[in-house]
């Protein structure tokens, strides 16, 4: 089980490491953004973005996250190529066709979101977007199901930085406001990362196979319900508050939304790249089903790890970067964290289903789940707004993770200990109640006693008896190498 821990978690922080810097990066610039963004523009170009996202997952579900399951199928390298090549004209067709659409008809599209066809322009560059977007993941599929995690982070590394260094000219130099941030996302994001599309072409080439288009579809179909019960679940409630409220309020929401999700691309994100690949070798081996149940326990460790230290500081942090019109955002933050931790064991649940090719179970869980969004949006979102809108989303998450391991369980049982999820999460809600009491002069020392919470958390699992004798036992043993290391350095450094 330590070895392939090990692997897991080798690649998980390569590509942490990767989104940790490309995101680190964009929240230094929140000041900036807020500064030169009125919330009404932060909510324009939220609805944006997410109406552009919401297609490319539909096509990202269908066909690009088959190929890494059909890839591993495959023994023979020349079956895997065909297998990504086909899905590469598959999406290439579809992307193009609804680009093209979209650039027909971007001012009844910008109406249809923004309530203004002023916005027509910025719909065709999103278009252009989505486009490149949709090939891009295809690539990023392939690298990924290789499990070359060193390249991904080096192109996406190259990305971040260059769409930084536009969106700081377009935006704080030339005054373009949304249409800068835009312009900068088109070249840093898509064309950049453009650099793993013609890596794959020269590896995969251009063929096409029939058969192979046929069952990739056929697998993905059921998925797509699911992910648009996803986006439901994580976006739907910015077009509700839309609705019942203003575009401002959208743009506050975002912001403090764009805290919470730091646990999706710190964790969850890096997690799934890479356990999406490993899960069906770890199937194979003799003792699958209790490594999976030792993984998923670490995964809601380290979730809810995380979650804590975002919450705790978190109105420390957004006073301190945001504009004033922003600050209110940090209310919401602790609520969408939980949601996450959620929809992390959520997909860490959903293995037995998908080694069993059951995806047709995760589609049912997702549309029940969106209805109940839906649902929750409408009766949350007019009366406590933003606070409403979190609640509809953790109680939602909670909903689907609890579905998607109810039929989990039942094609691919996987002997799980229920108090390794529950006595993190009560002792990490407790800690945050905690941190409300705590009120301090300035906010620098705010954070410091506050994160304290953390290693308190670990402490008071240590004494509840959370952790196992032989993961005690490593520990002890890792701690024990480290410090003859640490010694063995310190007696070469003074002998040098």
């Amino acid at each position: 089980m330590w070895k392939e821990l090990k692997k897991l978690l080798k690649h998980s922080m390569i590509y942490g490491a990767g989104s940790l810097f490309a995101k680190a990066v964009g929240f230094l610039l929140i000041p900036f953004y807020t500064h030169h963004l009125r919330p009404s523009e932060y909510g324009t170009l939220e609805l944006l973005d997410l109406s552009m996202s919401f297609i490319s997952m539909l096509i990202n579900v269908w066909v690009t996250i088959p190929l890494v399951r059909f890839y591993n199928d495959y023994e023979d390298e020349e079956q895997r190529r065909r297998v990504v090549s086909t899905t590469m004209w598959i999406v290439a067709v579809i992307a193009a066709s609804i680009s093209c659409l979209a650039l027909i008809f971007a001012k009844g599209i910008s109406t249809a979101v923004l309530k203004s066809p002023d916005f027509s322009y910025y719909v065709q560059v999103i278009a252009i977007s989505f486009f490149l977007s949709c090939i891009n993941s295809v690539a990023w599929n392939y690298i990924r199901a290789k499990q070359r995690s060193i390249l991904i982070v080096s192109v996406s590394f190259c990305a971040s930085i260059a769409m930084i260094v536009i969106n700081i000219l377009l935006v704080g130099f030339f005054k373009m406001g949304v249409l800068g941030i835009l312009y900068g996302s088109l070249f840093g994001n898509y064309v950049i990362n453009g650099l793993l599309t013609v890596v794959t072409l020269r590896e995969v080439g251009f063929s096409f196979d029939k058969h192979k288009m046929k069952i990739v579809a056929a697998f993905g179909a059921p998925l797509v319900f699911a992910n648009i019960g996803a986006f439901v679940l994580n976006f739907s409630d910015r077009f509700f508050l839309q609705r019942f409220s203003t575009i401002s309020v959208v743009g506050t929401y975002a912001l403090g939304y764009k805290f919470g999700y730091m646990l999706s691309f710190l964790v969850i994100q890096p997690f799934t790249m890479i356990w999406s690949a490993r899960m069906y070798d770890i199937a194979k081996m003799q003792d699958a089903r209790r490594l999976f149940s030792r993984f998923g326990a670490y995964l809601c460790l380290v979730l809810t790890t995380v979650a804590i230290g975002i919450s705790v500081v978190i109105k420390d942090v957004i006073g301190f970067m945001a504009a004033p019109d922003f600050r209110s955002a940090y209310r919401i933050v602790p609520i969408i964290a939980l949601a996450y931790v959620f929809q992390g064991l959520g997909y860490h649940f959903q293995t037995g289903m998908l080694i069993e090719k059951k995806s047709s179970y995760l589609g049912m869980a997702g549309a029940i789940a969106a209805v109940f969004n839906i649902a929750m949006n409408f009766l949350l979102i007019p009366r406590f707004k933003g606070m409403g809108a979190a609640w509809a989303t953790a109680l939602s998450f909670l909903l689907l993770a609890m579905l998607v391991y109810s039929f989990s369980q039942k094609m691919y049982p996987i002997p799980y200990k229920l108090s390794k999820f529950a006595t993190p999460l009560g002792l990490g809600i407790v800690a945050y109640f905690i941190s409300t009491l705590i009120t301090l002069p300035t906010p620098a020392l705010s954070i410091a006693v506050k994160l304290l919470l953390v290693p308190a958390f670990w402490a008071a699992l240590y004494l509840l008896g959370f952790f196992d004798e032989d993961e005690i036992a490593k520990a002890k043993s890792l701690f024990n190498t480290l410090l003859a290391r640490y010694r063995w350095g310190a007696a070469m450094s003074s002998g040098g």
